[in-house]
């Protein structure tokens, strides 16, 4: 049977513990713990259920068909830069990364080997605009902000025209 999400003003949220559980050990979606911690709710160090997902996740989930929504309809992507993130989301997942928002780095996705529990991220993805010129201070400066969190940078780009996406990894030494 199909675990059903709650979609509310357009955030998917996972309420059942069970239902995290198995959408992380038999998906890789790890989402985002928001709720309060029942025994200590003035804390801010852990977090309880509901469990937000991204909506790269969501998309993720119902384009395979293991999932049901109830409440609000979840309509994304709605714009052509969703469709790209869902797009580079798919890949990476695909590849078997666990894959978790990256804008606490400023990037797109932290993608992480294994399971986010047991292991420290890996790569900080950046999404960029196929053809685009990135200018040598902004490589500078995504280099240096990885070296600082011990990250690789992970530039990636949809071409439209092989409707395929193309990773660079990025590490910066100073010299």
């Amino acid at each position: 049977m199909k675990p059903k999400l709650r979609c509310a003003s357009g955030q998917v949220m996972v309420t059942c513990a069970d239902d995290v559980l198995w959408l992380r050990t038999k998906h890789r979606i790890v989402g985002s713990l928001e709720g309060s911690h029942p025994a200590n709710p003035l804390q801010n160090n852990y977090f309880g259920l509901p469990l937000f997902l991204m909506p790269e996740e969501t998309a993720l989930l119902i384009e395979c068909d293991v999932i049901c929504i109830e409440g609000d309809k979840f309509e994304w992507p709605q714009s052509e830069r969703d469709q790209l993130r869902f797009k580079l989301f798919k890949d990476l997942h695909g590849r078997g990364f666990f894959v978790t928002q990256g804008i606490k780095f400023g990037g797109e996705y932290l993608l992480y080997p294994g399971d986010p529990l047991r292991y420290h991220s890996s790569h900080i993805v950046s999404l960029v605009d196929h053809g685009q010129t990135v200018a040598a201070r902004e490589l500078i400066t995504l280099g240096r902000v990885c070296t600082a969190v011990n990250k690789t940078r992970l530039l990636s780009s949809w071409n439209p025209h092989t409707d395929h996406i193309t990773h660079i990894t990025l590490n910066w030494s100073g010299f």
